[in-house]
């Protein structure tokens, strides 16, 4: 079950055609840390990295199998909890969390990171929830197999099919959240504050919170629905007040609160991650909405 000596990672492009297919794989790797060892390895890219006193906010969602050792995992909904070999911790889009392994155990463990709609259905269905991110699954060498195949798919010049990849994922949701485990709750999720009784409408906000760290028009939206624009617009501003645009603006500007409260990034990257053609047109739409430059923002909430 050990993973092994040394650490493995590789973060993938991700295609457009990969992204129609509902779900893709950003990047899939594996951790050793030795009792004592440092956590996370200082080589992943700038979005990935963080530390213990700041945690970190992802805006996709990843899948952590333990497969030694113990150690400490902590999200704004949940609070602190232990967590040892064979939990699975899931994390969630725009979730602050941390966690670590334990200086006299450090730990083993498999990764992978992933987007899309089929991930966020399961979010509003219930089976995946930001209040129950910790799984006990114990040890099971069938898991660890998927692991190891998407690994040795990442390792080939170019990578491998990322449609398999995301066949592999949809194994490994499937032996962790097995059809008859009892019904939950559905969770409350990120992209509404309000009831949203129209489907359509609904459904067009989850759409933009999913997507809309890429470049994206209300024209894009609206292909998406069997509706004209006038006819989505008027069904937004009757169900929450607002527009499409608006809505594709709240979404990008409360990643921006985000990264800004629980990361370093520059202003250049922190716009490039949520969707912003550039910092000053970031700067300028958060000003106008926010009262405050993204700057100002950020010391003074660091200074709160």
């Amino acid at each position: 079950m050990s993973v092994g000596t040394e650490d493995f990672f590789r973060y993938l492009p991700v295609s457009q055609r990969a992204v129609r297919w509902g779900l893709y794989v950003t990047g899939v790797g594996c951790s050793h840390v030795s009792p004592a060892g440092h956590h996370p390895a200082r080589a992943h890219p700038e979005l990935y990295q963080f530390t213990w006193e700041k945690g970190r906010v992802l805006p996709e969602f990843q899948v952590i199998y333990l497969t030694r050792g113990a150690g400490l995992f902590e999200s704004g909904p949940t609070g602190r909890r232990e967590v040892t070999a064979g939990h699975v911790i899931l994390l969630f889009p725009d979730v602050w969390h941390r966690y670590r392994p334990g200086r006299r155990t450090g730990w083993d463990s498999f990764w992978v990171s992933a987007s899309g709609s089929y991930l966020h259905e399961l979010l509003g269905q219930g089976f995946l929830s930001p209040q129950s991110p910790v799984l006990s699954i114990g040890a099971d060498e069938a898991i660890v197999e998927v692991y190891r195949r998407m690994l040795e798919r990442v390792r080939s010049q170019p990578p491998g099919n990322p449609l398999l990849l995301a066949a592999d994922l949809m194994e490994i949701l499937a032996r962790i959240l097995p059809p008859l485990q009892p019904e939950q709750a559905e969770p409350a999720t990120q992209p509404f504050t309000e009831l949203v009784d129209d489907r359509m409408v609904a459904e067009a906000v989850r759409f933009i919170w999913n997507y809309s760290h890429r470049r994206m028009t209300v024209g894009d939206v609206v292909a998406e629905f069997p509706a004209s624009r006038r006819s989505l617009e008027r069904r937004f501003h009757r169900a929450l007040g607002r527009t499409i645009l608006d809505e594709i603006t709240r979404c990008r500007i409360e990643r921006v609160k985000r990264l800004l409260e629980e990361t370093d990034l520059p202003m250049k990257r922190v716009a490039a991650t949520v969707g912003f053609s550039s910092a000053q047109r970031m700067t300028k739409v958060f000003h106008r909405l926010e009262g405050i430059s993204p700057t100002a923002y950020r010391n003074r909430r660091r200074d709160g």
